[in-house]
């Protein structure tokens, strides 16, 4: 079960624009740590998962929170705060 965190600058998909490539890119583990803090320069992250996971944002998330469901196989994007992390936990 593994969840990949993409970070962007801008939106790819309905983009009039070429896409910007990925800044950085981080593995979480359902249920295990945060991910580090986004860079200075995100904005968007891309979540995809290969199992059904919700996940949650924030200063210090916990995935007991305000959280969103990310389908299996289903890559999602969310306009984010630098500084902020991402925790994925079992949907």
């Amino acid at each position: 079960m593994a969840v990949t965190v993409l970070e962007l600058q801008s939106l790819r998909d309905w983009a009039q624009a070429i896409p910007v490539p990925e800044r950085a890119k981080q593995s979480l583990t359902i249920g295990g740590a945060a991910s580090a803090a986004f860079g200075r320069g995100t904005v968007v992250v891309e979540i995809d998962s290969d199992t059904h996971c919700r996940v949650e944002f924030g200063v210090a998330p916990a995935g007991t929170g305000n959280t969103f469901y990310i389908p299996a196989l289903t890559p999602r994007q969310f306009h984010v705060v630098a500084g902020h992390k991402v925790i994925a936990v079992a949907a």
